[in-house]
């Protein structure tokens, strides 16, 4: 009897490890393996930031496993059989209203893997100040990822000594000196909106950039080539509650690995004559 109940038990398990989790079926992100993982060379390079558990190079039909773990709610799977995006959306109770945190992960088509992460603040009731969330989630971010990018560290990247930043001044610097990926100068380039953008001091020392509406701090590793940033709309500006606030993660280092990264073929090429 003993022993029956142990083959029963041994089969189950046979067949829960055999049926796929529901994702895996899902237009979009069926031909994914979520056991494939990026060549050792990439991961020796891996980001030290993460988001919610989630790192550039991930595996996205893992994570989107692993965040469906967390309570998530997947939403509609952008492109359908050829995304390169899903979102989750977490909600708790905030005050009066609800907060809602969606998070973003943008993947290559071809492998499948991580290479940016967003999440967005809202509250569901625009009549309440999210000026208390970005506070609580400024220092979060703090704490988990210690200080963002400081003046003092701008003033000795753009050889400047007082005053603000000119963001135009600072980019032309990290040109100079050569020194900067390539994608991370294209996205300082891309936040150089216009003439007007530059970095100035919070009453932290702090480098908080200002471009457009924009109000954003950095975390940067090895040059820029790992960028986190949390960004919000300044108050004066814009609808700062409608905008919300949010994190975003870079790392063009493995971002630039992904691309290079080919599927294998299922299908034999057509012969030629």
């Amino acid at each position: 009897m003993l022993r029956i109940l142990i083959l029963i038990s041994a089969l189950l398990t046979i067949v829960a490890q055999a049926t796929p989790h529901p994702f895996e079926t899902l237009s979009g992100l069926k031909r994914f393996d979520k056991a494939a993982t990026l060549p050792k060379a990439a991961l020796d390079r891996s980001t030290l930031f993460d988001i919610k558990g989630v790192k550039i190079g991930d595996n996205v039909l893992s994570q989107a496993i692993n965040l469906d773990s967390q309570g998530g709610d997947l939403g509609r799977i952008r492109g359908g059989y050829r995304s390169d995006k899903i979102q989750f959306s977490f909600d708790q109770a905030y005050l009066g209203t609800r907060l809602n945190q969606l998070l973003s992960l943008y993947f290559n088509k071809d492998s499948g893997f991580v290479n940016r992460i967003n999440i967005k603040y809202l509250l569901k009731d625009s009549y309440f100040d999210i000026t208390p969330v970005k506070e609580q989630t400024l220092q979060a971010a703090i704490q988990k990822y210690g200080a963002p990018f400081s003046i003092a560290q701008a003033y000795a990247i753009s050889k400047q000594q007082k005053g603000n930043i000119s963001l135009e001044q600072f980019i032309d610097e990290l040109r100079e000196e050569n020194s900067i990926h390539p994608l991370a100068l294209e996205y300082l380039e891309n936040k150089n909106i216009s003439k007007s953008a530059k970095f100035v001091s919070d009453d932290n020392e702090y480098a908080l950039l200002h471009t457009g509406f924009d109000r954003c701090y950095l975390w940067q590793q090895n040059n820029f080539t790992q960028v986190l940033s949390f960004c919000f709309f300044d108050k004066s500006g814009a609808n700062m509650n409608g905008r919300g606030v949010e994190l975003e993660l870079y790392n063009f280092v493995i971002a630039e690995v992904i691309a290079t990264t080919k599927p294998k073929s299922i299908t034999p090429p057509l012969l030629t004559l």
